[in-house]
C-alpha cells in the first residue's frame, strides 16, 4: 500500500472513531440524562405542520438575554414533574445543587434552548398537534437533546420512549 493510500485509510479511521464517539455520547445522554420539560411557545399556525416536522419555539427563549456578551448556559430549576423554569444564565455550567445547566443554541432565529423543529414519522402529524411541552434529556455538561413531545397533561405523544 502506498503512503497516500495509508494516509487516506488512517484519516477515514480517525473520522470513524470521532463519529462513533459522538454518537455514543448522544446515546448516553438519551439513556442517562435527566428529563427536563420546557413549555412550548405558540408558533405561526400556518407553519405549525410542514411535511414531516413541527416548527418549535420554547417559552423560555423569550426570557434569554439579548445583546453582548451572550451567555453560554441557561440555568433551570426543575420541579417534581420535570417542568423547568429559568433561574438565570451564565458562561459556565452551574455548580449549585438542584440547578440544571442547558447550553444555549444560537442561529438565524436567535438564541434558543432547543431546536426549531421536531421531526416525526410521515402521517402522524395529528398526534403531535396537542404538543405543549418539549421533553429534553440533559447531561451534566449541559448537552440537551430533545427526546419527545408531551401534551398539557404531560402525557407522552408518539412512540418515542426515551
Amino acid at each position: 500500500m502506498s503512503i497516500e493510500r495509508g494516509g487516506i485509510v488512517a484519516a477515514w479511521l480517525l473520522v470513524g472513531v470521532v463519529v462513533v464517539h459522538a454518537v455514543l455520547g448522544f446515546e448516553r445522554t438519551l439513556r442517562d440524562g435527566q428529563l427536563v420539560l420546557l413549555e412550548l411557545a405558540p408558533v405561526d399556525p400556518r407553519s405549525l405542520m410542514q411535511g414531516d416536522y413541527m416548527a418549535l419555539r420554547f417559552a423560555v427563549d423569550a426570557q434569554l438575554p439579548a445583546g453582548e456578551p451572550q451567555p453560554a448556559y441557561a440555568y433551570m430549576h426543575v420541579g417534581a414533574e420535570g417542568r423547568a423554569v429559568l433561574a438565570g444564565t451564565g458562561s459556565q455550567p452551574a455548580v449549585e445543587p438542584g440547578v440544571i445547566s442547558m447550553r444555549i443554541r444560537r442561529g438565524d432565529w436567535g438564541a434558543s434552548i432547543g431546536p426549531n423543529a421536531f421531526f416525526f414519522e410521515e402521517g402522524s402529524a395529528a398526534v403531535y398537534e396537542r404538543a405543549r411541552w418539549g421533553g429534553f434529556r440533559v447531561a451534566g455538561n449541559g448537552t440537551a437533546l430533545l427526546a419527545a413531545l408531551y401534551d398539557e397533561n404531560l402525557q407522552l405523544l408518539g412512540g418515542n420512549r426515551r
